[in-house]
């Protein structure tokens, strides 16, 4: 049974493990650095959203983080991809966080599929990622 709760500090090493090898299976674009330094900085990303661990028979599976009704990160380790439930936590918060928007790396084109076949629609896009990285982004919205 797919379950979460709220995560805290305590939970960082584990969500950043998950976060290493999510990131390391889908974003093969970031450089060795840069990818270093996001993880460096992940406890004040992770400090910044309301955050949440998922878990599937009491084995973390994903976080996800939330500022506002924005999605800001959906991570799930690996060994969870492709089985629905990323679709089912992204049909949770629309219900439980009221969800309306997500930024996807452009250069994702699984997740930027994933969140389309959601029904989230692009409304912009920059040519660097929020922190200022030649990383371009997409938003997307519900609405």
């Amino acid at each position: 049974m797919l379950t979460h709760s709220l995560a805290t500090p305590a939970d960082y090493p584990q969500l950043t493990a998950v976060w290493t090898r999510s990131v390391t299976a889908t974003h093969n674009f970031l450089t060795l650095a840069d990818r270093k330094a996001i993880q460096r900085d992940l406890p004040q990303y992770f400090a910044q959203v309301t955050l949440w661990r998922w878990q599937l028979d009491g084995h973390l599976m994903g976080f996800t983080g939330m500022a506002g009704t924005d999605l800001a990160m959906l991570f799930l380790d690996p060994a969870y991809f492709r089985h629905g439930y990323g679709q089912q936590i992204i049909h949770i918060l629309m219900k439980t966080a009221n969800l309306q928007t997500v930024t996807v790396n452009a250069q994702n084109s699984g997740a930027l599929a994933f969140y389309q076949r959601q029904g989230f629609k692009i409304v912009s896009q920059s040519p660097l990622d929020t922190d200022g990285r030649p990383y371009p982004i997409i938003n997307l919205s519900l609405t």
